[in-house]
């Protein structure tokens, strides 16, 4: 039983809810919606080759940073239209939610961009993946992270 005043995504201040209602299964977003949220951080992600992620918020006092920049490295604004400006590339949020397991954590992986020309629905891939035993196993979600690090536990 999840306690009446937990915290989950649906009272995070400024999550993108919507966006990753139309992103996942109807059954996964229900089940997130309702499961109390370990971490959530967002990192903005590499805007061209040579650049870092840039840790944009991070409330678990930097224990999962770095796993959200490793994730934050497999995203990328291709594709983005230029009709609004040839010179701004467009800021892509990747967020990283925890949730804490019985034997394990689960991460819930996606980007999000609330810039203008991206507003009304988006979809963007999802990683959904548990960590057990020392290693991560991708068990949802249509995106690939060929390999994330251990979580600084």
């Amino acid at each position: 039983m999840v306690p009446a005043n937990a915290r989950t995504i649906k009272n995070l201040p400024g999550f993108p809810l919507w966006h990753l209602k139309t992103s996942v299964s109807a059954s996964l977003y229900k089940s997130l919606l309702v499961s109390p949220v370990t971490a959530w951080v967002i990192v903005k992600a590499p805007e061209g080759s040579g650049s870092a992620p840039q840790l944009i918020r991070s409330d678990a006092g930097g224990v999962f940073d770095e796993l959200a920049k490793t994730a934050a490295k497999d995203w990328g604004g291709e594709g983005f239209s230029t009709i609004e400006s040839r010179v701004h590339r467009p800021s892509l949020m990747v967020h990283l939610l925890i949730y804490k397991l019985p034997d394990g954590l689960m991460a819930v992986n996606f980007a999000h961009n609330d810039e203008s020309s991206f507003a009304g629905n988006q979809y963007t891939d999802v990683y959904v993946g548990v960590y057990k035993d020392g290693k991560w196993t991708r068990i949802g979600g249509n995106k690939v992270i060929r390999r994330l690090p251990q979580p600084g536990l």
